[in-house]
């Protein structure tokens, strides 16, 4: 069912593909590919520290910004390097105190803690960059700011008040909390909880599936495991394909789509919003799909021709087999 992505005398993990990825190695290639761009005319300030570490354990970085983009992507082992860069626009002038004044760094063994402050409506913005070994667990707060997770083991824990949070082959498991930003997660090996107050969700290769909420925002899932959607308000869209266990997904006024093979129980509800099924043409499944007020349209020569008046149905495809439960208030029904 999956393929697994590994690093070297270390536990493999399952995802849905046939073939092997080696997280260091397409770490490593993130890490080459990923550049720090500045503004013509800009001043600013660059800090750099290389920390010695063991191969022994894991390392444990901890990181609390206020204000700045901060990523954390796979380097090499035994060591963790820091760079970063204040930028600021217009006149104000960064020296060599503005580090020592607002960064602090503190190792104890293989555990690592980052903290940088700032004043709200300073005109200063961090970037930075920490280069760690794959063997890394991750807990990252940043006020306001991009957060981009990559390459490592972890877990990892990311939570954010404004800004958006990227996280990409990661071994284990993920935690990811915006109020105000997008998530994107792709390549995580254990189970994501994944919630943004308002901003999009969009996940693919999540094998061990993911519990996606948002307040308001469209949320989009590729080839998972066993998952739940929600879009608490609004009129965000809920689109899934290749949905390989249970699923369970509801929107508020927006529209859903679901393209899968239906291999576990599916529960599929929106209080307006439209919902449309695409199965495969020779599937078996059981059908129950009801509206308040809405219409239900099947387009499949294996589901009986429906009235135009009728809001609840159940049928059986192909002898029977995973239950997929169907339900909009006003909306409308299509399975196809």
């Amino acid at each position: 069912m999956c393929e697994s992505f590994q690093k070297p005398n270390t536990k493999r993990i399952a995802t849905p593909s046939v073939t092997r990825v080696n997280i260091r190695l397409v770490g490593l290639a993130l890490v080459m590919a990923t550049t720090l761009v500045w503004g013509q005319g800009k001043s600013t300030s660059r800090f750099q520290r290389t920390l010695t570490v063991t191969n022994a354990e894991p390392v444990v970085l901890n990181i609390e910004v206020s204000n700045g983009d901060v990523e954390v992507l796979y380097g090499r082992d035994g060591q963790v390097s820091i760079t970063g860069f204040a930028q600021a626009d217009g006149d104000p002038r960064l020296d060599d105190n503005y580090f020592p004044a607002s960064l602090s760094l503190e190792q104890a063994g293989n555990r690592i803690t980052i903290r940088h402050n700032s004043d709200p409506g300073d005109a200063y913005k961090l970037r930075c960059r920490i280069d760690v070994p794959y063997r890394t667990e991750v807990v990252s707060r940043v006020t306001r700011g991009k957060q981009t997770v990559s390459g490592i083991m972890g877990p990892a824990m990311v939570t954010a008040g404004i800004g958006d949070i990227k996280a990409s082959y990661v071994s284990k498991g993920l935690r990811a909390e915006v109020e105000t930003g997008n998530v994107d997660l792709q390549v995580i090996g254990e189970h994501i909880e994944a919630r943004t107050g308002r901003g999009n969700i969009s996940g693919e290769r999540l094998p061990q599936g993911v519990n996606a909420r948002t307040g308001g925002g469209d949320i989009k899932l590729m080839v998972i495991g066993p998952s739940t959607a929600s879009v608490e308000k609004g009129n965000g869209r809920i689109e899934v394909g290749g949905a390989r266990e249970a699923l369970i997904c509801s929107t508020d006024s927006g529209d859903m789509h679901v393209q899968a093979v239906p291999h576990s129980d599916w529960k599929l509800s929106s209080v307006s919003g439209a919902i449309r099924l695409d199965l495969p043409p020779v599937a078996n499944f059981g059908l129950d799909v009801s509206t308040g007020s809405g219409e239900i349209q099947f387009e499949r020569d294996d589901l009986s021709k429906l009235s135009s008046d009728l809001h609840q149905i159940s049928q059986r495809v192909g002898g029977g087999g995973k239950r997929i439960e169907v339900h909009t208030g006003s909306g409308r029904i299509v399975i196809r």
